[in-house]
């Protein structure tokens, strides 16, 4: 069994290694799949860098599609060598669809994951939420989080809504984003600049996003735009994918040349 004595216990992501050692130390003792809750999958990249030396226990990382940015871990025995299909076959989510007229009144992913969370349903109970336009959201959560629905409207706000529990194949998923390497030269190393040349979006807009919490610094929400960054910084902005600052240099005019990565 795996002692989580044996782990540097301070990690910024200590909750994530506990639960990540806990499903593992399950998944040996029943010589089964064993699932973990959702968490951002740039996370799992950290903390799973603590367990690579473990030879008995194998991870494969699966979302509900490809290259989502929340995942579960299936953890299992090495000795098993289950198929990445029946990995995947096993995986424990299942698709929700929420419907309505929202182009007078936008939502936005943070919108529609607090009407899930009305639910019952806990934060690492929810993968990735993404937006319909103005017709709605799709999204994926924990297999059975949600047997109270009843065939009836709920409200978003004053929105009319149609929610209802999916197949994963009947989910309209996000467009597949490839990693791209960024090159900027800022005049600042702010939360703003550097989330506006990572995800290509104007200052202003950025502001409002950060404003109203819907941008992520390093796996927790951020309302403050001047909070300066550095090498190793990881930004999440929902259904625009993930920035990680590579490399930061101060020029001769005191500008600074930054490099990101983009996923």
């Amino acid at each position: 069994m795996i002692d989580i004595k044996d782990f540097k216990i301070s990690h910024t992501y200590k909750k994530e290694l506990e639960e990540l050692i806990k499903v593992s130390n399950l998944a040996l003792k029943n010589w089964d799949i064993n699932w973990t809750n959702f968490l951002q999958n740039y996370i799992f990249e950290e903390i799973s860098i603590q367990l690579k030396n473990l030879s008995d226990i194998s991870f494969f990382v699966f979302g509900g599609y490809e290259n989502p940015s929340r995942i579960k871990v299936a953890c299992f025995r090495t000795s098993l060598a289950p198929s990445s299909k029946d990995l995947i076959n096993s995986f424990p989510g299942e698709g929700i669809d929420i419907r309505g007229n929202f182009l007078f009144d936008n939502a936005n992913q943070t919108d529609f994951r607090n009407f899930i969370m009305r639910f019952n349903l806990k934060e690492n109970e929810i993968g990735d939420i993404w937006t319909l336009g103005d017709k709605g959201a799709q999204g994926i959560i924990s297999k059975n989080s949600l047997n109270l629905i009843k065939n009836e409207p709920y409200f978003l706000r004053d929105v009319k809504t149609n929610f209802k529990i999916v197949r994963l194949d009947e989910l309209k998923t996000p467009i597949i984003r490839t990693k791209k390497l960024i090159n900027t030269v800022e005049a600042s190393v702010r939360l703003d600049a550097i989330a506006s040349a990572g995800f290509r979006i104007s200052r202003n807009k950025i502001c409002d996003r950060i404003k109203n919490g819907l941008l992520i610094l390093n796996g927790e929400k951020v309302n403050k735009s001047t909070i300066s960054l550095k090498v190793g910084d990881k930004i999440i902005l929902e259904n625009k994918g993930f920035v990680e600052i590579l490399e930061m240099e101060k020029t001769k005019r005191e500008r600074w040349k930054i490099k990101l990565i983009k996923k």
